[in-house]
């Protein structure tokens, strides 16, 4: 099927401003995706009277997303398929280990944080919420699992790769000097691809628990992807 040239390039300009906190102009949008100026300016005309995008400085008229866009987008958080899947486990998991727990998807080039359960025990206060976007797939334990078993971002050069495959988990490393300690594991959908990233973080411990932390994490894991179709074997 052709796709419609006009819906990809208003999906090419909600992606660009997506990505740029600190908003853009129509001259910067133009330029950066080669669009002609007239069609631009058309597409951010109707996005802007149907509230996709506001500006977020009116004098510098730079474009940032709009609420209509965080409505539709948080209808995904209801409507989810992996989330649905995953919630009641990990929420168990949460509580028995006083451990925040997330799920998160890669689109693009950025990570995204779908799901967020604090239980009443947790000793953290974390950032992320959901919506929060990260764009670092190198220096922490949920972008490695996106390296490692995501085959469309796959990096064969991650350290230690082929252990974490075996293992099917990473853990923030011992000698990591921040304060938090990060629990990821894959999960596989039935077109055997891995579609998301659960977490579970906690304060940096010793590492006397962690194997077994990680064993029954890599359980629930398994459990998710089965009941999103998926069939095959796992460490494929």
């Amino acid at each position: 099927m052709k796709d419609n040239r006009t819906v990809t390039r208003i999906l090419q300009v909600l992606d660009l401003i997506a990505k740029h906190d600190e908003g853009l102009t129509l001259g910067q949008i133009y330029r950066m995706l080669d669009i002609p100026k007239a069609t631009v300016y058309d597409f951010l005309q109707t996005l802007y009277h149907a509230d996709a995008i506001y500006y977020k400085d009116p004098r510098l008229k730079n474009y940032v997303i709009g609420s209509k866009m965080f409505a539709i987008g948080s209808v995904y958080t209801k409507n989810s398929n992996l989330i649905e899947a995953s919630q009641f486990e990990l929420k168990e998991f949460a509580n028995r280990h006083g451990r925040t727990v997330f799920i998160t998807k890669r689109v693009n080039d950025k990570i995204v944080y779908v799901f967020k359960y604090q239980p009443q025990n947790s000793r953290i206060v974390t950032p992320q919420e959901i919506g929060s976007i990260s764009t670092d797939f190198h220096n922490n334990p949920i972008g490695l699992c996106y390296l490692v078993f995501d085959k469309a971002v796959r990096d064969l050069s991650v350290p230690n790769g082929e252990q974490i495959k075996k293992d099917r988990y990473l853990f923030s490393s011992l000698d990591d000097p921040g304060h938090i300690c990060t629990l990821a594991a894959p999960v596989w959908n039935f077109e055997k691809r891995a579609v998301g990233v659960i977490v579970a973080s906690d304060l940096s411990q010793d590492g006397s628990q962690r194997d077994l932390l990680a064993k029954e994490f890599v359980q629930i894991a398994e459990r998710i992807s089965r009941r999103l179709g998926y069939l095959g074997t796992f460490n494929d």
